[in-house]
């Protein structure tokens, strides 16, 4: 004949190790969730970089595009130079109601 507190001891036994095995699991899941966490930022962290990079890369072009040096020479190569006397004509708003004037009501 078994004794009544032996079936309580089993049952509390039974559930400590449910409850240690759900934790082990617990704790396994966390550790593969960090690791894949972290892959996911050294890849985020990586692509950020190359952006970095490229927007260096960007604007050192565009500093070389809008140089005075370059945009002289450009000027050259296209027989550009800077507006002669009497090359800028300056011209006044047209009067309201005329095709192109301002509206006003």
């Amino acid at each position: 004949m078994s004794a009544p507190g032996g079936a309580r001891w089993a049952a509390a036994l039974a559930a400590l190790l449910l409850l240690a095995l759900g934790l082990g699991l617990g704790v396994v899941w966390c550790g593969i969730e960090r690791y894949d966490l972290a892959y996911k930022l050294t890849a985020l962290r990586a692509g950020l970089d190359e952006r970095e990079e490229l927007v260096a890369k960007l604007e050192v072009e565009r500093d070389n595009l809008l140089s005075p040096y370059r945009l002289r020479e450009k000027a050259r190569e296209f027989g550009l130079g800077p507006a002669g006397q009497g090359r800028i004509r300056r011209m006044d708003a047209p009067p309201a109601g005329a095709p192109g004037g301002s509206e006003q009501q």
